[in-house]
């Protein structure tokens, strides 16, 4: 299986592939001979005028042509009317040599006829000096000889340069981004392709069309080409989106169809195989956005059930339908009825921006292509890094001077100041953060002692986003122990008692893949939440038995004795059998009932105190008492004992009305027996739902691994329960 990469490599390469295209497209933008001028096809004034020749808007001060000029000369209202060497012939120009695009003259012998003008005009710019004719309006043409620069400067590039650039990038770059982060998606690849075509068309077409008078016409063509095919190529891209997205209406093959359309026509443009780019290039554009339009109104159709989705494209296609939309009507369409364009093309290229912008926000709102917030992680972690190369970048470029004192200064500058700031921002822009080692613990104690009430799912979530600060992370069923999964791209963590799993993807935001030390992490993480959460139910559990037993005792001895000193006429008597419930009870609390009594001496006392419920009663005794061994019983058997025969005896009393209460106890052979019968009138022990006092009895001699027998009918009832003389170590 190949290799996959982490998304903060894949989108950085993008990043630096998109970023080396654009410092190429700059180097041709720069890599012709500069005159210091700024032209346009016609004047911009208020009254229209005709030129014979494109209109000088500006003589850009200290420029080629500026210094040439005498100085005395106020800036001319005048058209650029010829260009030649300083020993050749004038090549008169027209002001058709200033056009933005050239696809939109009718045909493409027009088409030709422009690019060989332009080739002719660049070779003459090719010379170190020329000679321009500039004309003013309503005045006499005059010669000027200009020494042309090598190259012409950065800073003479109009807005509109860095609009198409800059609108290139941002639509690759989303593209990208969401193809990286959803590799398998075809819509995600569809968005790409959008993408990559927007660039290629902006980047081409930001070199022609800013160009000051004219570039070699082989160039011309290639790029002209360029911007036709990556325009076609985001008509793919788009119309192949909105085939599967949101709503799936072809299979996969069926996306090529677009693909065949366009790159045929695109192929016949190339060939000039029409009557002209109208034809070739701008009514499949228009066609392409109308096919779009069409598929946005079947998929809304689609989704009226589905309210989450129809919101989505909603958005996703108003972001398309405005910013594809305006381009065509104001650049495309005109160009193909024979118009004017309604605003120049550079800046039409903003309207694709609301595309992408609308993109993400909708990643943010809607959740586009199954996004979330923590998409926008590796998208800020990329944009950070690059805002601290550019800042390294001008600082370069600003220490780079032959003036030793400035160089030194600039030195001191970033040593003191930039340092010590780059750190800090790369800090918070980067969130270059390990987890803290010495908190880890204490987390999975927080995290084992939270009740699940208070939601511990949750904490157990943060932990595991604080460790391994994953891109996604979503449960997962049925993992049995930590492993890293898909080459690095995953790991997944097995969950606790109580608590999910989760699959967790892209480690440290999309900058790495998970390793081995990040599964030796989790593992140990897993290991340390099983221990505390089982530490944690033992703990529970010991509570909940002991109070268990101080109910149980509280119901079955303080209630017998406090119900004999209810039933007792003396005074002293019922003050005395208080006093003694009284020190039961503190016996109780503290789980030590009389240790050193033996068992002739415990057997003594507790018939003693049956003896006077029953005769308080009106009900008579019979005990019976054999053992074969007198000495102290373990102080859980004596206990279970004397609460077994007092709640017997109470429930004898309470519900049987016997004349008679028989009570025999025998020790013998490590086992101790206990019986309670009676004359009463006996209950129905299949129809009759156990009350606390038969429970209590049973889960007692169960604790101590014993057994009890409860049997009833007419004749009367009858407990019987046989325990451990002396339990097990370890039994309650």
């Amino acid at each position: 299986m190949p290799r996959r990469l982490a998304p903060i490599v894949l989108l950085s390469t993008a990043v630096a592939a998109s970023l080396v295209l654009a410092a190429i497209m700059l180097g041709l933008a720069m890599d012709q001979r500069w005159l210091g001028l700024r032209l346009s096809v016609e004047p911009h004034l208020e009254i229209p005028i005709e030129t014979a020749g494109p209109w000088i808007n500006r003589i850009v001060p200290g420029g080629p042509l500026d210094a040439a000029m005498n100085p005395a000369d106020p800036e001319p209202y005048a058209a650029l009317t010829a260009i030649g060497t300083a020993d050749g012939p004038l090549l008169r120009l027209v002001p058709g040599d200033q056009l933005e695009e050239p696809d939109t003259l009718p045909t493409y012998a027009d088409f030709n006829a422009f690019l060989d003008r332009q080739g002719a005009i660049a070779a003459i710019q090719g010379a170190s000096r020329v000679v321009v004719e500039i004309t003013p309006h309503l005045g006499t043409p005059q010669l000027v000889e200009v020494a042309t620069t090598r190259q012409r400067p950065v800073g003479s590039l109009p807005a509109t340069f860095w609009i198409q650039i800059g609108v290139g990038l941002a639509g690759f770059w989303i593209g990208a981004w969401v193809w990286i982060l959803r590799r398998g998606d075809w819509a995600a690849r569809c968005l790409a392709l959008a993408g990559a075509g927007l660039m290629l068309s902006a980047f081409a077409a930001s070199v022609y069309s800013t160009r000051e008078l004219a570039i070699p016409a082989d160039l011309f063509r290639v790029l002209s080409a360029v911007n036709h095919a990556g325009a076609l190529a985001f008509g793919v891209g788009m119309i192949g989106l909105f085939l599967i997205y949101p709503r799936r209406l072809v299979g996969n093959r069926w996306l090529a169809v677009p693909a065949v359309v366009l790159a045929a026509w695109q192929a016949a443009d190339v060939l000039q195989l029409t009557d002209g780019p109208p034809t070739g290039f701008h009514l499949a554009v228009v066609l392409a956005m109308l096919a779009i339009v069409v598929l946005v109104a079947i998929q809304f159709r689609l989704t009226r059930g589905d309210p989450v989705a129809r919101a989505a494209l909603r958005w996703l296609g108003l972001s398309v339908a405005v910013g594809a939309g305006a381009f065509v009507i104001t650049i495309i369409a005109p160009n193909l009825l024979g118009l004017r364009p309604a605003l120049p093309q550079g800046v039409a290229f903003l309207f694709f921006l609301l595309i992408y912008v609308g993109v993400a926000l909708g990643v943010a709102r809607f959740r586009l292509f199954q996004l979330d917030d923590w998409a926008f992680r590796i998208l800020f972690y990329v944009v950070g890094a690059l805002l601290l190369l550019g800042l390294d970048a001008l600082l370069i470029v600003t220490i780079v001077n032959d003036r030793v004192p400035a160089f030194a200064l600039s030195l001191v500058i970033i040593t003191v100041l930039w340092l010590p700031l780059r750190e800090e921002l790369a800090r918070r822009i980067l969130r270059r953060r390990e987890p803290s080692r010495e908190n880890l613990f204490r987390a999975v104690v927080d995290v084992a002692l939270t009740p699940p009430e208070e939601d511990q799912t949750a904490r157990w979530r943060t932990l595991l986003e604080t460790v391994f600060q994953p891109l996604s992370l979503r449960q997962k069923a049925g993992i049995a122990t930590a492993a890293v999964a898909d080459n690095g791209v995953a790991l997944e963590v097995p969950g606790a008692p109580g608590l999910p799993g989760y699959r967790l993807e892209y480690a440290g935001y999309g900058r790495k893949l998970f390793s081995l030390r990040d599964r030796d992490v989790a593992l140990e993480l897993h290991a340390m939440l099983g221990h505390a959460l089982r530490s944690r139910a033992a703990y529970e559990q010991g509570a909940e038995e002991e109070r268990e037993r101080i109910a149980r005792d509280i119901h079955d001895n303080i209630g017998v004795q406090l119900m004999g000193a209810l039933h007792s006429r003396e005074t002293d008597r019922k003050d005395m059998m208080i006093r003694e419930t009284l020190t039961d009870l503190r016996d109780i609390i503290n789980n030590a009932s009389s240790p050193e009594l033996a068992f002739d001496e415990l057997l003594a006392d507790l018939r003693s105190q049956i003896s006077e419920h029953l005769f308080a009663a009106g009900v008579g005794l019979r005990w019976v008492a054999e053992s074969d061994d007198t000495g102290a019983l373990p102080i859980a058997t004596a206990h279970t004992l004397r609460s077994i025969v007092r709640e017997a005896v109470r429930n004898a009393i309470a519900h049987g009305a016997p004349h008679e209460v028989q009570v025999e106890v025998r020790q013998a052979d490590g086992t101790l027996s206990i019986r309670v019968a009676d004359d009463g009138r006996g209950f129905d022990t299949a129809g009759t739902v156990p009350g606390n006092g038969l429970t209590n009895m049973r889960a007692r001699a169960e604790s101590l691994g014993g057994t009890c027998e409860i049997a009833s009918g007419p004749g009367g009832s009858s407990v019987a329960v046989r325990i451990p003389a002396r339990p097990e170590a370890g039994a309650p």
